[in-house]
């Protein structure tokens, strides 16, 4: 059975509460993570990119006796990708189901359950949120392993305006117009995006706004094209992107277009179609120079274990899903127990680098570090896990572009490149 039937088995059991790595326990007393992540609606692919690579950290970990002889299980929470199922998933996982920590949430529903998770000090490592709502959300449980949307819009605005990283024979944007759905994770990217190229030296000639859900956006293209664009950088969800740019081509548009991450999939390719969205350029999180072995490595051994590719955020999980690991073994062997609180201080405690701490890049390497008396600094997928103040990361970006009917990487902007 692969990850993703035993998803799908794991989905029927979610009434009767509990996931391990694909199969169904009896423990008495488990390790919780809530998987605070859209399983339905029009963003369910998310949940499905993230829960198998999750599964099979979890299977590492109990297949290496737990931790304290308890193993991990997951409990879905399902936001359907929206605020008021996110609060209500949050509510069950937190005050029901007690979960001990959160993989999640998106940007589509943080700010339903942010109250929540912060009064309840219940620790998240997200690897989908990149709203800037989550820069400075708090200081004590809140982390993620994806880059905010204040770096990604800089990304977007720094390959637009430097040639160098749109491929061989494209051309910087002089005169781009921004679109944005008016919705709490599209609007996040308006202001960095904005701010960001600016600071590259070109002014954006046209902010519109526009209400997600109707069915054409004739009106709001025409506003945008009597701005005369070379490109437009368009922040939607699938389907509205999907509509925008299929009156942008009715209407003769045959500037760049530039999406984000939400976009960024072979699911978008298919609902757009090949031809219309031929060309466009997009973004994803990638791997740092020092981290590209590792992921090759991580992508054969998720290829055998599931049969499937890295989809998006898999490798945000996998670091995501190795630093609550690891912050639970580090805590039981500190304290002799794990609680939502203590568990918050050892996240830190294995990923803060230091003088003399061991670096590893597994949950098995940091076991084995941790159990000879080490100290130990977890380096990601993603590269180093250095969260900041706030709980962010830094982390390069890739610039991906349509070619041949499929995502191709054009060039990749290191996190050096966007500070």
């Amino acid at each position: 059975m692969t990850a993703f039937a035993r998803g799908a088995a794991g989905a029927a059991m979610t009434a009767a509460g509990l996931l391990t790595g694909g199969i169904a326990t009896a423990q008495e007393d488990p390790l919780r993570i809530g998987l605070l992540l859209p399983f339905t609606g029009q963003y369910a692919w998310v949940g499905e990119n993230v829960q198998p690579v999750a599964q099979m950290i979890a299977e590492e970990v109990n297949g290496s006796g737990g931790i304290g002889g308890r193993e991990i299980t997951f409990v879905q929470g399902d936001t359907e990708g929206v605020v008021d199922a996110g609060t209500t998933a949050a509510q069950k996982l937190i005050n029901v189901d007690n979960v001990m920590a959160l993989v999640g949430p998106t940007s589509l529903s943080f700010s339903g359950s942010k109250n929540l998770i912060i009064d309840n000090s219940v620790p998240m490592v997200t690897p989908t949120a990149g709203t800037t709502e989550l820069d400075r959300a708090c200081q004590d449980v809140c982390f993620r392993t994806v880059p905010s949307d204040s770096l990604g819009g800089k990304a977007i605005a720094r390959a637009a305006t430097d040639a160098q990283y749109l491929g061989e024979g494209a051309r910087a944007w002089e005169n781009p117009v921004l679109m944005v759905a008016q919705s709490p994770a599209m609007v996040s990217f308006l202001e960095p995006i904005e701010r960001s190229f600016a600071d590259y030296g070109v002014e954006i000639a046209e902010v519109i706004e526009f209400t997600p859900g109707k069915p054409s956006y004739r009106a709001e293209v025409q506003e945008a094209l009597a701005a005369d664009p070379d490109g437009i950088v368009l922040v939607a969800a699938p389907e509205e992107s999907a509509r925008v740019m299929t009156n942008a081509f009715q209407s003769g548009y045959e500037g760049g277009w530039f999406v984000t991450q939400d976009q960024t999939n072979a699911e978008y390719i298919e609902l757009a179609g090949a031809q219309l969205v031929d060309g466009i350029y997009g973004l994803e999180e990638v791997a740092s120079e020092e981290g590209q072995e590792l992921n090759r490595a991580f992508e054969e051994r998720y290829q055998d274990y599931s049969g499937e590719e890295v989809k998006i955020f898999g490798t945000n999980t996998y670091d995501s899903m190795n630093v609550i690991a690891l912050a639970m073994l580090s805590d039981h062997m500190d304290d002799g127990e794990i609680t939502r609180a203590t568990l918050a201080e050892h996240i830190r405690a294995v990923t803060d680098p230091g003088e003399g701490k061991t670096q590893v890049t597994s949950y098995t390497e940091g076991k084995e570090a941790l159990e000879a008396g080490e100290s130990i600094d977890y380096r990601g997928l993603v590269g180093p896990i250095d969260f900041d103040d706030w709980g962010n990361i830094a982390a390069p970006f890739g610039i991906r572009q349509v070619q041949d009917g499929a995502w191709t990487t054009v060039s990749v902007i290191p996190a050096s490149a966007l500070n």
